[in-house]
């Protein structure tokens, strides 16, 4: 496989799990959570009642697990032998997730990188992102690309992992937050 099409596949997959990890901070867990809850669960409620709250973060502090991540795939791919170009965008696109995150909410503040793949229509942009937080925020998981999240909601992909899982682990219904700015 040419190493544009490995890359390619890679950013996309590091797009799902983006998705799926967003899902799954929206859908599980409550701010008293033990551990999750004041890690990842208050966080993210946060964040949606103010979008910008998570903006003052340096990029250490709000990418260091995703970072922690990236690294043990790179090290584990490494060890096995499989160490290539798409287990490097993998590793790095999801480190940088809610970096990108970030710039969808601060554009003016975005890096010129950002701007370029914006421009490019490679990474996905403000206004793509916004649609995550409209209504109820319950599509639009995805923060990477452009190219994920409307696949996934036009098969309605949440709402059934949401069939299969909750009746199993449960998940509390959070207020609506759609009156919130964003």
């Amino acid at each position: 496989m040419p190493w544009i099409i490995e890359c390619t596949f890679a950013l996309l997959a590091a797009d799902f799990v983006s998705g799926l990890v967003h899902w799954s901070e929206d859908t599980f867990g409550t701010e008293s959570t033990p551990i999750l809850g004041p890690w990842i669960v208050a966080p993210n409620v946060l964040h949606h009642r103010d979008a910008g709250a998570f903006l003052s973060k340096g990029w250490l502090a709000s990418s260091w697990d995703l970072a922690l991540g990236g690294l043990v795939i790179l090290v584990g791919a490494f060890l096995a032998g499989h160490l290539g170009p798409g287990v490097v965008v993998f590793a790095v696109a999801g480190a940088n997730a809610n970096e990108i995150h970030k710039w969808n909410h601060a554009p003016s503040r975005a890096p010129l990188v950002a701007r370029v793949l914006w421009a490019t229509g490679i990474m996905q942009r403000p206004v793509e992102h916004a649609r995550h937080h409209a209504g109820e925020k319950n599509t639009a998981y995805c923060v990477l690309t452009p190219f994920v999240n409307p696949v996934l909601d036009a098969l309605r992909f949440w709402r059934a992992i949401e069939r299969v899982v909750v009746p199993i682990f449960g998940a509390p219904r959070r207020e609506d937050l759609r009156n919130r700015a964003w």
